[in-house]
């Protein structure tokens, strides 16, 4: 079997949609390294290319790594990969905006009147929203 692999999990999302196959024994390994107590996982997403696909998942790889900032088009500008790459991108900023920046907040019910307390409330504001319950 001919395999070639990759740590970056976008770029496999975008190899499998574009048509390389993962590989069907062990598709994906973990490597687990602890360096100064603190562990630290690497997994590698595996492709067979034994079918003729290894050309076609260099290019597909070769222009993901070229277009990393946005500056380098190897393939043609309306290329799927850079619609795929553009989607997961945006996904990621997304999901870092709700780590980050979106403020949990506690629904509190009392008979017909509804509160929402945020999390980073202070104690005096939580207290005041309470009240009107």
């Amino acid at each position: 079997m001919d395999s070639i692999y990759i740590c970056d999990i976008k770029l496999a999302a975008i190899l499998i949609a574009l048509g390389i196959e993962i590989r069907k024994d062990d598709p994906i390994t973990c490597l687990v390294t602890d360096s100064n107590g603190i562990r630290k996982e690497t997994y590698t997403f595996w492709f067979d290319v034994s079918n003729g696909t290894r050309d076609k998942a260099k290019e597909i790889i070769s222009a993901y790594e070229n277009a990393r900032n946005w500056s380098s088009f190897t393939l043609p500008t309306e290329h799927p990969l850079y619609y795929m790459k553009g989607v997961l991108e945006n996904r990621e900023v997304l999901l870092n905006w709700i780590r980050k920046k979106v403020a949990p907040m506690r629904i509190i019910k009392h008979g017909e009147k509804t509160v929402l307390i945020g999390d980073r409330a202070n104690p005096t504001l939580k207290s005041r929203m309470k009240s009107l319950l």
